[in-house]
């Protein structure tokens, strides 16, 4: 099974799990206030120490740099989005 897994998703099953989970991860961090520690269990993670390891390996910033840097914009976004729509 794990080499066809591999064959058609070019990833184990593993690095396609945690894909799945960081990717969930960084959906929240944009758009929730929630606590890192909160979202790592949210996502699958009963270690928030390990999750961060993880989330920076492999996304290449901690999930707090990477909330600073992406949910800004995302709310940038939407007020934009909003100020068009109410012209």
């Amino acid at each position: 099974m794990q080499r066809r897994f591999r064959q058609t998703t070019g990833l184990s099953p593993l690095e396609y799990l945690h894909a799945i989970r960081i990717e969930e991860a960084k959906q929240m961090l944009e758009t929730t206030d929630d606590p890192v520690e909160a979202i790592a269990l949210e996502v699958g993670y009963e270690d928030a120490a390990f999750f961060g390891r993880l989330f920076k390996r492999k996304v290449g910033m901690t999930p707090a740099q990477y909330r600073k840097r992406f949910a800004g914009l995302r709310r940038e976004l939407k007020r934009a989005i909003g100020a068009e729509r109410a012209s």
